[in-house]
């Protein structure tokens, strides 16, 4: 294979706590992303902490990534961007600066790409590795909130950095999973700023707006204002707690549990009509019991909103709710539980809607489910990177030639 097909050729997998959902692409010469492949199969092996299941991860990994090549004749591909969430993943702001020179010089990528250095290694701890450093904004000398300093000149260049890490020990285990399925891990990513590449518009965060991705362990919160990310957490609720709450009311199987969430809940239960009833198994010698649907969508709606409120603290701590004014975008599995939107815009006070993924074309099922905005974030996530890259190492290719075609003709 060509190294052109293989940078235009792309897998992802996002690893969650309820399933792993693989996408196969490539790139056409239109630089469009075209899904060839998709592959869904469960997994119970991660959890909101880390890894409880290491052999239950591998098995997930390689069935959802055979599904997903299986659809896409032709495609090759050793690595992949993976998607990962929970607990053991931090963020910060935090800042680093360089000295470029006493009388001042114009700015250079390498002193961007040392500006940022500077910020990790004074803020990264031995037990972590960088996921994201993503730039804020710059400040030259005494001009501050600078977005781009390329090729502008001053003395000292600061840069405050939203820094996302993962604790090394679980990153590494994830690493060895994907490896053991068959492939190489080309980066990881955390899912909710791959979320962000394919539900939200560069208007969104400019005007100020928080995502808030629901996944099945963790709720993570990520808010763009003026171009930047302000923060990004992880909440310690998600859709399955939502799950866990009927299974273990109406005493039933936590499948039937799970279907009655998806199929007949609702987030806002006055909606409900108090004389609507509903068939519920019970575990004991699985007997069918009537239950008034209402009672289960108050269930459902007392997580819901403590889920919300917890959205609300954490924006509220941080002072954010006040530049909130693109409103709220819900993403992930869960955010499509009936009432839910109308629930978070009524508690939040913002306007909310449903965040799809967008921008690549093929497989229908895809870009009508917020399920699978991670999935499609990391196409998108990836295929910049690798875009990114070659532009910086092929531009510091060029300087080297140069500079040894100068020396020869000096030399010479």
């Amino acid at each position: 294979m060509s190294r052109k097909n293989d940078r235009d050729q792309l897998l992802a997998i996002d690893i969650g706590a309820t399933k792993v959902c693989a996408v196969a692409a490539r790139r056409n010469d239109r630089r469009a992303i075209e899904v060839q492949g998709l592959g869904v199969h469960p997994c119970d092996g991660l959890s909101a902490q880390g890894i409880v299941n290491l052999e239950t991860i591998v098995s997930s990994i390689s069935n959802a990534c055979a599904k997903a090549l299986n659809q896409a004749p032709g495609m090759d591909v050793q690595r992949a961007v993976v998607g990962v969430s929970g607990a053991f993943i931090q963020s910060q702001n935090c800042s680093g600066s360089v000295v470029l020179s006493k009388h001042g010089r114009t700015v250079t990528a390498d002193d961007i790409e040392n500006c940022i250095q500077s910020a990790i290694q004074k803020s990264t701890s031995k037990d972590y590795e960088v996921l994201h450093a993503i730039p804020r904004w710059y400040r030259l000398d005494e001009t501050q909130h600078i977005r781009d300093p390329l090729g502008m000149e001053g003395s000292v260049l600061q840069a405050d950095v939203h820094l996302i890490t993962g604790r090394h020990s679980i990153l590494k285990n994830l690493r060895r999973c994907v490896q053991r399925a068959g492939f190489q891990v080309e980066r990881f990513v955390f899912q909710p700023i791959a979320s962000s590449y394919s539900t939200l518009s560069d208007e969104e965060k400019m005007t100020g707006v928080a995502l808030v991705d629901i996944g099945g362990e963790t709720t993570s919160v990520v808010v763009y204002y003026e171009g930047g990310i302000e923060h990004s957490e992880t909440l310690q609720v998600g859709g399955e707690d939502i799950t866990r709450d009927i299974n273990h009311y109406f005493q039933t199987p936590y499948e039937n549990a799970e279907n009655l969430k998806k199929y007949s809940g609702s987030a806002t239960a006055e909606s409900i009509d108090p004389e609507e009833r509903l068939e519920v198994v019970r575990f004991k010698n699985r007997r069918t019991i009537i239950v008034k649907k209402r009672r289960l969508c108050e269930i459902i709606e007392a997580r819901v909103e403590y889920l919300i409120e917890e959205v609300i603290r954490t924006l509220r701590a941080r002072d954010l709710l006040g530049v909130l004014f693109g409103g709220i975008v819900l993403t992930g599995g869960s955010s499509m539980l009936e009432g839910l939107r109308e629930k978070a815009q009524s508690l939040i006070k913002k306007e909310t809607h449903i965040g799809y993924p967008n921008g690549v074309v093929g497989y229908e099922e895809i870009i009508t489910s917020p399920s699978y905005s991670t999935a499609i974030g990391l196409l998108h996530l990836g295929f910049e990177k690798r875009d990114e890259d070659e532009a910086y190492y092929g531009a510091g290719m060029r300087r080297v030639v140069k500079r040894v075609m100068k020396w020869m003709h000096e030399a010479f």
